[in-house]
């Protein structure tokens, strides 16, 4: 995933709170847009916390190396009757674990995603029909966490679906995609489903590094699709992301993907990128429409709805930058406002991610969390989870 390091929070503002407003002639919407209050970040896991627990995570930690590299991808957030569980990728190895990548459970609050129970490192197995995804044993990373959680009344109800950011080793770097697994016990084992999005550009043993993100499935308004974000690497002849998009998206039919994932050999369903102006592109290696070519801040986008504000929300972050963006149909996005940046290039801000504070987390309110790992100057042993507090005012 992408290099992580930090070391101090700093807003371009110089007081406590800091107020935005979308415009509302870049939303050419109806509701009004959200005038947010940012406030400063707290550290909800120190280093300390991060260390402890990785010195009792299960199975233990073998990795000397980068020792408990968590969270390593954006959290996936759900209630449980005790509290929340956090889901989220190592990036160490674990006994029995040699590989890159992780989903780790952690049973925690709000205020402390780690919790005091042992983190639960698990692997996403390969799929038993090795048909389904010929391309797992090529993978060096596997691992995420935005996890949805099947409900009542619906093929499969009460597993768990993620959708994994897996990389493929270049000559000096990786190359991402996005695939899904399927947890039928509530995220201590998890199988792989299969491939979803590629990017435009097609694997090559000499490509420079593309980070694809780590997205979440956002159900569209009318409740037919489940849509995925994504920055696109549009092929252009040469081995550098010189055409890559700030935001593409691509769905699949929510009954099509409950019903692949339910089936007697479980396994993903196609999803489709959105390409001038249709869902014509496949989501392995299709062409894609840039939904926000302008924006003045990219990054992986985590898009979640807000059903006060009755949209969806997009936060974003380039490792410098959070922003902020919203879109009532999903596809035509607010400007891209800066939320938080850091100008200390020996730090970073990554895995920035949405997380309400009611019923459902994945559900945004009036007001709601911006969740990122702080990378320190130090790399793994120094960073911190933190988060701010957005309200729409």
């Amino acid at each position: 995933m992408k290099s992580k390091t930090h070391n101090a929070w700093k807003l371009t503002r110089s007081v406590g709170l800091w107020t935005i407003a979308a415009s509302a002639s870049a939303l050419a919407q109806t509701a009004a847009p959200c005038t947010a209050v940012v406030s400063d970040a707290q550290s909800v896991v120190t280093a300390a916390q991060r260390r402890a627990g990785g010195a009792k995570a299960i199975p233990p930690i073998t990795d000397t190396q980068n020792g408990f590299a968590w969270p390593d991808s954006e959290f996936g957030v759900m209630r449980t009757a005790n509290g929340y569980s956090f889901f989220a990728s190592d990036g160490g190895h674990h006994t029995g674990n040699n590989e890159y990548g992780s989903v780790v459970r952690t049973e925690g609050s709000l205020d402390n995603p780690l919790g005091s129970a042992p983190p639960i490192d698990v692997i996403v197995h390969p799929n038993p029909d090795s048909s389904v995804n010929p391309n797992y044993p090529t993978y060096t990373y596997l691992g995420g966490g935005r996890i949805y959680r099947i409900p009542p009344g619906r093929p499969g109800a009460g597993n768990l679906l993620d959708v994994y950011h897996a990389e493929i080793n270049t000559a000096t770097s990786f190359y991402s995609l996005l695939g899904m697994s399927i947890s039928q016990d509530g995220g201590a084992h998890w199988t792989d489903l299969g491939e979803i999005v590629r990017p435009n550009q097609p694997y090559q043993s000499d490509l420079a590094g593309f980070d694809i993100g780590s997205p979440r499935l956002a159900p569209s308004l009318d409740g037919q699709y489940f849509y995925v974000y994504f920055p696109d690497w549009i092929a252009n002849g040469t081995t550098q992301p010189t055409t890559v998009t700030v935001i593409s998206v691509a769905r699949a039919p929510i009954n099509a993907v409950l019903a692949a994932a339910a089936d007697a050999t479980p396994h993903a369903a196609a999803f489709e990128k959105y390409y001038q102006g249709a869902w014509s592109q496949p989501g392995i290696g299709g062409l894609s429409t840039d939904l926000d070519p302008t924006a003045a801040y990219a990054g992986s986008s985590n898009v979640a709805f807000n059903d006060v504000l009755q949209r969806f929300v997009r936060i974003a972050d380039d490792t410098q930058h959070i922003s902020y963006s919203e879109s009532m149909d999903g596809l035509t996005w607010s400007t891209s406002l800066l939320l938080v940046e850091d100008p200390n290039t020996q730090t970073s801000f990554d895995y920035a991610v949405p997380i309400g504070t009611g019923e459902d987390p994945n559900v945004l309110g009036t007001q709601f969390y911006v969740y990122f790992t702080f990378g320190s100057s130090q790399g793994w042993p120094g960073n911190t989870v933190q988060r701010f507090t957005v309200t729409c005012e």
